[in-house]
């Protein structure tokens, strides 16, 4: 509970790292010609079963038929994973199941930190549609 009332300490006061509370990070207004593109944030995406069924799907269409069906945490850890590298982006996912249960209803959190915003797009499509636009 505290690390998520430091980070959105952080985000609202829009101060550095937790181990660097007092660098501050530019403003928007204050980007560069340079800084045009979108930046990276943390996103955290809940999925349910038939959203967790479509987005494997759509994993294993972009990434082949050598990957494992991501039916747990880690395995959807790793396809999210080389799926970001595959589309070129950066961001390192995380993956809960909530409940941790087997027979229970269950609430899946993925959590992309930073996450590339085109990714992010790309992935939440992939949910919707179950397949990876190309």
């Amino acid at each position: 509970m505290w690390a998520t009332l430091d980070r959105t300490r952080r985000r609202l006061l829009r101060v550095g790292a937790p181990s660097d509370p007092t660098a501050a990070q530019p403003l928007p207004d204050e980007a560069t010609p340079d800084d045009q593109a979108e930046p990276a944030s943390d996103i955290i995406l809940a999925i349910g079963r038939p959203e967790l069924d479509r987005l494997g799907l759509a994993l294993q269409g972009l990434l082949g038929p050598d990957v494992a069906r991501p039916d747990t945490p880690d395995r959807l850890e790793a396809a999210l994973a080389a799926a970001v590298v595959h589309l070129g982006g950066v961001g390192h996912p995380r993956v809960n199941r909530r409940p941790a249960g087997i027979y229970t209803p269950e609430a899946w959190q993925v959590h992309i930190e930073p996450g590339d915003p085109a990714v992010v797009d790309a992935i939440r499509r992939a949910i919707r549609e179950g397949v990876f636009a190309a």
